[in-house]
């Protein structure tokens, strides 16, 4: 009876826990500016397609529904990664049990995650990162109970582990759980049947979008994934480096370096289950450790691995060690989400005060706070100064995107020119074929202080320089978009579009 009733105990605090973290995000979504790659995911959304050139479509195409229901809000394009975020806490319990642990360790797994600054801030960001996440973890637990004899969590393993790569990419290395799960000698006779092949198929299938977006459109998915992402050096350990400490940041130092203790527990650990979890943790780190030596990689690719560190560290037995690193790592990870999440709700009043006596803030002022002032007012000046019938353009896609958000109501119409072979946000420019451009007059917008005439004349048959847009508070200059007005757009392809004039 006293097991059963502190079992319910830790039942109700989990939910607890999940209820409030869930209602906060909703709060903080629809509080918190958009950012630009977040204007471009819904920008995205208002073009449905198979895919898109640098990201799979889950998430994209989940924000539609939310923004039929709520509107052309914040809140709505955030409610995928609230609900992802959701349904990786609810995955926490099952997999628990299935390592000896119950809503106890699950409810302190969850806490562990909301500890990281990474898990705050992006619990409730529009990325595609948090939707592969929560898949990453589903596929997980399926190669856990498959590890210990569940045969039908062939089929949930291929399931996520498909719609873990529909939502980005790297979800693929959620197949390096099940290398672990085959140790058990029941499940490599399992190879002989038809039920793991027919798991790899409907894995196949879910991920079928992106091929078809690939077939249609010369593999530039791929392409880019593969070699225009990231520019490959020399060997050298600096991006190595660069992409531990960042995860340390990410993760918070202390709990990073207890996280990498409760990894080694899990792998030498007898039960392949627990294998399964200290190796899919790794592998993004391994991974993205090695590509690391010879090229940059982003400090959140690690993100599936702090996840499911902390749940396996919330597995390990219960010290005092363990609350004392609960208390460093919450303040850690309070402290630095909340400076951030002042930053973004209040830019004006921060950028308004007085900082004399905090100078290192003051002078990164203009480099954080900019940004975030005066986009509103920017989008009404390019209004007032666009022309009947010009487009507006520039070669930043958040500013294209992000000023599309901020003008929705006023149907203002951005595109995105690709003039400095640019890398990523090239979605937009399969999304129109040459003949919607050509012959139409530009207003070109663009933050760049070197951009040249030079550079845009080759696209129209004539260009000139307009007077900038100042955005001023206070007598103070806290934004500068230079203006080009560029008449008979005669050269479209490919800076403004990628299509064929079919629309291939």
């Amino acid at each position: 009876m006293e097991e059963t009733t502190r079992e319910a105990s830790s039942r109700r605090t989990f939910w607890l826990v999940l209820s409030v973290a869930t209602a906060l995000r909703m709060l903080l979504a629809a509080v918190v500016p958009l950012s630009g790659d977040e204007a471009y995911y819904w920008d995205c959304s208002r073009h449905p397609d198979w895919s898109y050139f640098d990201q799979p479509p889950l998430v994209i195409w989940a924000m539609i529904p939310f923004r039929l229901l709520l509107g052309e809000t914040s809140l709505a394009i955030r409610m995928p990664a609230i609900i992802a975020s959701l349904g990786l806490g609810l995955s926490l319990p099952p997999l628990a049990r299935r390592l000896g642990g119950g809503y106890r360790e699950a409810t302190h797994a969850y806490l562990w995650m909301c500890t990281m600054p990474l898990f705050l801030a992006g619990s409730f960001y529009a990325s595609t990162d948090i939707a592969m996440i929560a898949f990453y973890v589903a596929t997980t637990y399926s190669a856990v109970a498959l590890a210990q004899g569940e045969r039908r969590a062939w089929w949930g393993f291929g399931l996520a582990l498909g719609l873990a790569s529909l939502a980005k990419f790297p979800g693929v290395l959620a197949l390096s759980a099940i290398f672990p799960a085959l140790l058990n000698p029941t499940v490599r006779r399992q190879l002989a049947t038809p039920t793991p092949w027919l798991a790899a198929v409907v894995a196949l299938a879910v991920t079928l979008p992106v091929w078809i977006w690939g077939a249609q459109h010369g593999w530039d998915n791929f392409y880019f994934q593969l070699e225009g992402r990231q520019q490959i050096g020399e060997f050298g350990v600096k991006h190595l480096a660069e992409f531990v400490i960042a995860n340390m940041l990410l993760a918070s130092p202390v709990l990073f370096v207890a996280m990498a203790l409760a990894w080694r527990r899990g792998l030498v650990r007898k039960d392949a289950g627990w294998k399964a979890l200290a190796v899919a943790a790794a592998c993004p780190f391994v991974f993205f450790g090695v590509v690391s030596l010879r090229t940059e990689v982003g400090g959140h690719w690690g993100a599936p691995g702090l996840v499911l560190g902390a749940t396996l560290f919330a597995l390990t037995p219960y010290t005092r060690s363990r609350q004392a690193l609960a208390y460093i790592s919450g303040a850690f990870g309070g402290l630095v989400t909340a400076f951030a999440l002042i930053v973004l709700i209040f830019p004006v009043a921060l950028f308004e005060a007085d900082w004399t006596r905090a100078p290192w803030f003051g002078r990164i002022r203009a480099e954080v706070l900019n940004p975030l002032v005066g986009n509103t007012a920017a989008v009404r000046e390019i209004e007032r100064r666009r022309r009947p019938d010009e487009l507006v353009a520039s070669e930043s896609y958040t500013n294209v995107h992000l000023f599309a958000f901020l003008a929705e109501r006023q149907q203002l119409s951005l595109v995105l020119a690709d003039i400095n072979d640019g890398e990523h946000g090239l979605a937009s420019l399969y999304w129109h074929t040459p003949d919607e451009f050509e012959g139409r007059d530009v207003l070109f917008v663009t933050r760049n202080p070197w951009l040249r005439i030079e550079q845009l004349a080759p696209y129209f048959a004539h260009v000139e320089e307009v007077a900038p847009i100042e955005i001023r508070r206070d007598g103070e200059l806290v934004r500068y978009l230079r203006l080009f007005r560029g008449t008979d757009l005669r050269h479209t392809t490919p800076a403004f579009s990628r299509l064929d004039r079919r629309g291939s």
